[in-house]
């Protein structure tokens, strides 16, 4: 069952596509990432996530008992110090056998801050970043953490649930984050940005059986474009799940304007889960100078999730279990939103 829950929480979410200023190039999947930039680094935070639900709907954690103990074995990077009420993943000995080119230090710390129990209906877990750092050793860039998250099982229950014969099991999580994140690239310590999240992450088994899992991510808040860019922007993001400063220190929103749902296409418990829709949308307005005399104050640029590509190379929707890409669409555009320059790729997960 471990293994199960553990394709389901790492498998299915960490490919998600990174939402980031697209000039430099397309976003990858973190696995063989040797930059660290706004791809890798949601992709990475991301990890850290699985990581401590990993530990949470662990049999070792639940065999705690209130004695705190340590485990070496539950997660294939670090070492977990646990008792009921928290604990601590502790990086600093993972050395390089997480993952081709990541070295991963520094620590994340968990508390159960509401609730007996995570299991119980809005019980919370407050996340605490210590410097954790992902280094890639092939081009000696990293990407450091500090802050505080927090994850509410809002609906109650344990993913042990999803696999059971009652229909419409659902657990939902919802997260919010207030991170710092220092950005070295080749040994100058010159971006430092802030970044907030704000996700919902839904598991669900409708029919009860093991075909019917379904896995979605959404943005968990709204707000109008004038309350957080200048007060001449126009419309409203109605799905945010981040905002923060890009390399260039503007300010940027990535709005989920359709889930991402992920569904069981194999015919067991184990899948393959599939990526079959979503699609998010990143936005940034700029006020430097060349830009603007270039006529264009507005970077645009989205992924939708379910493509798959004809005999020509011509991006397809599926949004079936054969789905196996994204549509990339890029544009800068003038302040009334027309676009200047666009370009549209494809690119598989």
């Amino acid at each position: 069952m471990k293994k199960i829950l553990y394709t389901i929480l790492i498998g299915t979410s960490i490919s998600l596509v990174g939402c980031k200023k697209p000039v430099d190039e397309v976003p990858p999947t973190v696995e063989g990432r040797s930059k660290a930039d706004d791809a890798s680094a949601r992709s990475e935070m991301q990890r850290a996530y699985d990581d401590v639900e990993t530990v949470f709907n662990s049999q070792e954690y639940k065999d705690a008992s209130g004695l705190r103990t340590t485990s070496t074995s539950l997660l294939p990077c670090g070492r977990v110090t646990f008792n009921t009420q928290n604990f601590t993943i502790d990086y600093s000995q993972s050395g390089s056998n997480c993952a081709r080119y990541r070295v991963l230090s520094g620590s994340i710390d968990v508390t159960l801050v509401s609730g007996t129990d995570f299991s119980q209906q809005n019980a919370k877990l407050k996340v605490v970043f210590n410097n954790y750092k992902v280094l890639y050793s092939n081009s000696n860039q990293s990407v450091t953490y500090n802050g505080t998250a927090y994850i509410t099982n809002t609906s109650g229950g344990s993913l042990i649930g999803l696999f059971t014969s009652t229909p419409n099991a659902e657990i939902i999580h919802s997260v919010r984050g207030d991170l710092t994140l220092s950005f070295d690239t080749l040994g100058a310590n010159a971006l430092i940005r802030s970044w907030k999240i704000f996700r919902k992450r839904t598991f669900q088994n409708t029919p009860g059986t093991a075909t019917g899992i379904t896995f979605k991510l959404e943005g968990d808040t709204s707000f109008a474009s004038s309350t957080y860019f200048a007060s001449t922007t126009t419309g409203t993001f109605n799905n945010v799940g981040e905002i923060g400063l890009n390399v260039n220190n503007e300010k940027f929103v990535c709005d989920i304007s359709t889930p991402f749902i992920w569904s069981n296409c194999g015919s067991t418990y184990g899948g393959p889960y599939v990526l079959k829709q979503g699609k998010v949308e990143y936005v940034s307005y700029t006020a430097n100078p060349t830009l603007v005399l270039l006529g264009y104050t507005k970077y645009y640029w989205s992924a939708a999730a379910g493509y798959g590509t004809d005999a020509t190379g011509t991006s397809i929707y599926d949004g079936t279990c054969s789905s196996n890409g994204y549509k990339l669409d890029f544009s800068l555009q003038n302040n009334s939103g027309t676009s200047i320059y666009a370009v549209t790729a494809f690119q598989a997960y």
